[in-house]
């Protein structure tokens, strides 16, 4: 039997400032986003002095936690941010005109990346080590990482020790990467939500009218937090959702939530990203309970419905 030749994919490793170089300017660059947004290639990004990465075009689909991309840096370096969800940015930055915002559906983001509607030049992925047969994860965050990658003429793999592999539509070679570096900021997860005695009877109510057997979408809020301890004796609950938390996953390990009753991907919560702690971030790794899917598949209301 003939043995799988192993690839020899350090070879393209490469330092962050040896990536950027490759950069011109004018380029259109997709960051991942969330839990997925290469920090140490951003980071770089920001601090390099190089002429070839001025008049960059920034492209994110949601701008979320610790954002790095300020007012005063997108002005200093002449940089343009397109994002598709203004939610997790400051108003300052959306009045700045320095952000274009593309209002659309998550579900028709990828088709529009596929069709040139928006365009790709360079594509930022962090990914999780690859394994002996030479693929890696996108780990927890699918989205359109995928046609990312397809569309870019230039994709650079950021690898993070810490990224939990993840199952569903999330793996990818290591010879898809023209380059890769070592991730050496390494953060993934999320503070959990506090819930306030309001948002805890709030929870209640929204508790008393879902039935066991029902599917349920999550988000990352103080709502959702509160609403998870509520649903612990519910029988046979399914997930369907855009985000997974760390108040799912515990329904999950209860057995509150069974996804028995539900398609598709029966027996399996189905999501794109996953926002939470280091606990959900290690529960996450190798379970094939949690689903990823691209946003395409997750968002579309055929199959939600």
């Amino acid at each position: 039997m003939q043995q799988t030749k192993k690839v020899d994919w350090k070879k393209n490793l490469v330092s962050p400032e040896e990536a950027l170089a490759k950069i011109r300017p004018g380029t259109t660059v997709f960051i991942g986003t969330g839990p997925a947004a290469p920090l140490t290639l951003m980071q770089s990004l920001l601090e390099s002095d190089g002429r070839n990465v001025r008049d960059i075009e920034l492209v994110q689909l949601a701008i979320q936690g610790n954002v790095i991309l300020s007012v005063q840096d997108l002005k200093t370096y002449n940089y343009c941010l397109i994002t598709f969800f203004s939610g997790f940015i400051s108003s300052q930055t959306v009045k700045s005109g320095l952000v274009d915002m593309i209002p659309a559906y998550s579900s028709e983001i990828p088709e529009l990346i596929n069709k040139g509607k928006v365009l790709i030049d360079v594509a930022f992925i962090q990914i999780t080590p690859p394994d002996s047969a030479g693929y890696c994860s996108l780990g927890v965050a699918v989205d359109v990482a995928r046609e990312a990658m397809n569309k870019a003429s230039l994709v650079v793999g950021e690898i993070n020790t810490d990224m939990p592999f993840t199952y569903g539509d999330t793996f990818v070679s290591i010879k898809e990467f023209d380059l890769l570096i070592n991730s050496t900021n390494k953060r993934v997860p999320y503070r959990r939500h506090k819930v306030s005695i309001q948002m805890k009877k709030v929870a209640e109510n929204v508790a008393s009218v879902i039935k066991d057997g029902d599917c349920l979408a999550f988000s990352n809020s103080s709502l959702f937090e509160a609403l998870g301890p509520q649903l612990k004796d519910k029988k046979d609950l399914g997930f369907h959702s855009l985000y997974f938390t760390d108040a799912m996953a515990e329904l999950v390990k209860c057995g509150a939530v069974t996804n028995s009753r539900k398609t598709p991907f029966r027996g399996k919560s189905l999501t794109s990203y996953a926002l939470g702690s280091k606990k959900l971030m290690k529960w996450l790794h190798r379970n094939p309970l949690v689903e990823f899917q691209g946003t395409d598949f997750v968002c579309n209301p055929i199959f939600i419905g």
